[in-house]
């Protein structure tokens, strides 16, 4: 006899705990898949990261090259070297011949130039004022340029350092004053400026002073080479400011005795440096030696200064071609109304002038 065994529905109760159990247990497993899935994919993440990072962290050689620096030309020194607190001695004779070595383009030999000495000039300091001398509107090419006393140079920045000292009033040959040539060869020169470039006037004779200076005492009241060098400004060329100039130099008076120290300190430290320096005296100075001992401190970038003996060979001509030569600047001459340069001007320096003075 076959026997049947039934068993008994669950109740509801136990139906609904377990159907609240296995949600449970399926809510689980989605929360870990989920989070397994994250996972993995920023491991993923990780690896690709590395895998383009790696190849930038690899160093890589450096190849390194080597080329010999090019030879560079010496630059041609157109003055001597002075020995450095020497006395000054007059030229000799035979310095007035001398024979300038000169070339033009580079080559493996230079060739030995003729003298091209310059024939004295008149400039006409007569009561007329009338030929004058100079070189119109400048010589630069776009650069900028000057001239002053028959003394071309190019640049930017111009100062010009002129004797006001009362030595100055002294008459020349062929009628009016050194300071009246002074004053009409100036006013041309600053005239003749091109508007692009910058200049000022640094007056002098025991002291040094500008057009900021206030009168009439300008000499008692200019620098006197001592404590901290003043400041002399740069001024545009316009044609305004250099009407105030005309104005300024015309009715600048001569005063007192002569000093070269503080109007060349002044211009050395003018800020931005000049391109080009005139100084031009008729006397010499108290003070020529401390120009000499400390020169090279006070010119530490070595600016070419073209000095103008005016009116007054011997010894004070000397002492203008010593800083010229000094500095690699130009040196010129005016005696008798008449402007020289080169051999033709420095065979008026030797002290045998002294005695014809």
């Amino acid at each position: 006899m076959q026997t049947f065994h039934t068993t008994k529905a669950p109740s509801k109760d136990i139906t609904l705990r377990a159907e609240s159990i296995l949600r449970e247990q399926r809510k689980r497993d989605m929360i870990q898949s989920a989070a397994v899935a994250l996972i993995v994919l920023v491991m993923l993440c990780v690896i690709l990261w590395l895998i383009a990072i790696l190849p930038t962290l690899k160093e890589s050689p450096v190849i390194v090259t080597y080329q010999a620096p090019p030879k560079i030309e010496e630059k041609p020194v157109d003055r001597p070297d002075l020995a450095k607190g020497m006395k000054p001695k007059p030229a000799s004779s035979s310095s007035s011949m001398a024979r300038v070595i000169a070339t033009t383009s580079e080559a493996p030999v230079t060739v030995p130039m003729p003298d091209a000495t310059a024939e004295p000039v008149p400039f006409g300091i007569d009561d007329d004022f009338n030929a004058g001398f100079g070189a119109g509107d400048g010589d630069g090419d776009g650069g900028g340029g000057s001239s002053f006393f028959g003394t071309p140079r190019k640049g930017k920045r111009v100062v010009y350092l002129v004797d006001f000292s009362l030595s100055m009033e002294s008459d020349v040959d062929g009628g009016g004053t050194r300071i009246d040539a002074l004053k009409k060869e100036l006013t041309r020169s600053v005239k003749a400026l091109d508007e692009k470039m910058n200049f000022n006037v640094i007056y002098f004779s025991h002291n040094a002073w500008t057009n900021q200076t206030e009168g009439p005492e300008y000499a008692n009241k200019g620098w006197n080479g001592l404590n901290q060098t003043p400041m002399a400004p740069w001024y545009p060329a316009s044609a305004n400011i250099k009407a105030n100039f005309e104005k300024e130099i015309v009715a600048m008076p001569p005063q007192g005795n002569t000093a070269w120290y503080p109007p060349l300190k002044m211009a050395f430290a003018m800020s931005p440096p000049p391109d080009i320096i005139y100084l031009l005296s008729d006397g010499e100075p108290r003070d020529y030696d401390t120009v000499m001992d400390e020169l090279e401190a006070i010119n530490p970038t070595g600016i070419p200064v073209d000095t103008i003996a005016f009116e007054l060979p011997g010894t004070p001509a000397r002492y203008m071609l010593d800083i010229s030569q000094e500095t690699g600047g130009k040196f010129s001459l005016v005696y008798k109304g008449k402007l020289m340069s080169g051999t033709a001007a420095e065979r008026y320096t030797t002290m045998e002038w002294d005695d014809k003075e």
